[in-house]
């Protein structure tokens, strides 16, 4: 075999081998791959991994802004409210902002074991329908933040959340969930509808 011949498959071969790395790098440190991941650990039952992907403490106090957000919108269409009723609200939403967050160190245990029992009550065809919506996820990253949007396959129903790469272990976490796409499934799941 003449040396041409050869140093062009050994170029090739090192190309090859260096788009492939980089594509797989790309993927890797990618959300999808962190939401893939999050899925296979559901499916081998590895909760504390699971919970490694999630912010609890800030998808929480986030919901709360949420539920705040809901409230006021609520009194605007309550315009009969005298300044009293308008006041209370007011003190009781800024005691709220304040305790809640704390009050949630208090209830994590319980926060997370009420998550773990649902997500380890799912059957295949729900964990495949799951792995399904992530993979056809749209997903639209800036810099370390991402704004990622499931959809129902069969309802429809979208879930719309933001996952954020932290700086000290270079893994995507969500850390916010839209309060009315998280309403409407919490809703329907108590409803059984």
């Amino acid at each position: 075999m003449p040396r041409r011949l050869i140093f062009v498959i050994l170029a090739t071969l090192i190309l090859a081998t260096a788009v492939a790395g980089g594509l797989y790098w790309r993927w890797y440190d990618s959300p999808r791959y962190a939401l893939q991941q999050m899925v296979l650990t559901i499916k081998t039952k590895d909760m504390d991994e699971f919970f490694n992907y999630l912010d609890l403490k800030e998808i929480f106090v986030n919901s709360l802004e949420g539920l705040d957000q809901d409230l006021r919108s609520q009194e605007k269409k309550e315009e009969g409210a005298d300044d009293w009723t308008r006041l209370g609200r007011q003190l009781g939403r800024k005691f709220a902002r304040q305790l809640l967050p704390k009050l949630f160190d208090g209830f994590e245990k319980q926060i997370r074991g009420g998550i773990e029992a649902y997500l380890l009550d799912l059957d295949n065809s729900q964990l495949l329908a799951l792995a399904t919506a992530v993979t056809l996820a749209k997903i639209e990253v800036q810099g370390d933040e991402a704004q990622v949007t499931i959809k129902d396959p069969k309802t429809g129903d979208t879930l719309r959340f933001k996952m954020r790469r932290q700086t000290e272990d270079l893994v995507w976490r969500i850390f916010s969930v839209n309060y009315q796409d998280l309403k409407k499934i919490i809703k329907k799941e108590f409803q059984g509808s």
